[in-house]
């Protein structure tokens, strides 16, 4: 019984260390930018996350397609995939509760050089992103509810 035990539970950590991130095959998971808020104190700011150093993002890669808003309680966002810098990819996403009905919306997106070499050739790049987050006033006590969103941020690598 203990033997077949072990390889049970080895395989469920394997899958759990694979599910980190989303990024799809040929790219290259960065970070989760991230913010929690509630009815009293919702949550609009801009999160930041560095590329590894010397991570140089493709731009023949443009994304097609991107969720920026789940549009609930006044959530909006005017985003469109053009918006976001070539060679990153965004995975957006927020807590969904029928009752509270949080919105979440992420915006303004930007990546821009952090460091430089001696030649003035850009050696780490951050990306940033607007998030936003509010809970909706419906519900039998919309104080102790929250909201969340969440950018899953992935680059796909120039083959320079």
């Amino acid at each position: 019984m203990r033997i077949a035990f072990i390889p049970v539970v080895l395989f469920s950590f394997s899958l759990c260390a694979l599910g980190q991130h989303n990024c799809p095959e040929g790219f290259r998971y960065v970070g989760t930018l991230s913010g929690t808020g509630s009815e009293s104190n919702p949550f609009d700011k801009r999160m930041t996350v560095r590329l590894p150093e010397n991570a140089t993002p493709d731009q023949s890669f443009q994304q097609k397609n991107v969720r920026s808003t789940n549009g609930k309680s006044g959530a909006r966002s005017t985003m469109r995939p053009e918006d976001l810098p070539k060679g990153i990819l965004v995975i957006a996403s927020g807590k969904e509760d029928k009752v509270y009905e949080p919105g979440w919306a992420v915006s303004d997106p930007e990546l821009k050089g952090t460091e430089r070499d001696n030649t003035g050739k850009i050696t780490r790049y951050e990306f940033g992103m607007k998030l936003f987050c509010k809970v909706g006033s419906h519900g039998a006590n919309p104080y102790f509810a929250e909201c969340s969103v969440n950018a899953e941020v992935c680059y796909k690598a120039s083959r320079q």
